[in-house]
């Protein structure tokens, strides 16, 4: 994939996340404004929906952030390259996770640290 389409595609996935936490938050603000039901069993489901909708927020702010520095690595032109052992990316590893800053193996060490350390993998 070259450079340019590469960029398109980072910044599509942007616009599309942006425009979902756009209209995730508007749902939440309804959540927050709408009358609760005085039934248990609906208020805890408006509470799980609630909640479920933040969290959505939460990771969309961190795929937000990995874009824009897989911009950023693509301006300076290191897009591709594992940050740990310097080597190419996989080019399908790229098309699934354009985001991605490393090779399968160092991600695969990177993931079993952080089960050995009992920390959840990224």
């Amino acid at each position: 994939m070259n450079p340019e389409a590469i960029r398109v595609e980072l910044q599509r996935r942007r616009r599309t996340i942006l425009e979902t936490a756009r209209r995730a938050a508007a749902e939440l603000d309804s959540l927050r404004s709408a009358e609760r039901d005085p039934e248990f069993e609906e208020g805890a489901r408006t509470d799980h929906e609630a909640l479920t909708l933040s969290r959505l927020g939460e990771a969309q702010r961190r795929e937000v952030q990995q874009i824009d520095a897989a911009l950023a690595r693509l301006d300076a032109g290191e897009y591709g390259r594992c940050r740990e052992c310097g080597q190419d990316i996989d080019p399908r590893r790229l098309a699934a996770l354009p985001h991605a800053t490393h090779c399968a193996a160092c991600a695969e060490g990177h993931e079993g640290a952080g089960k050995a350390a009992g920390e959840p993998a990224p």
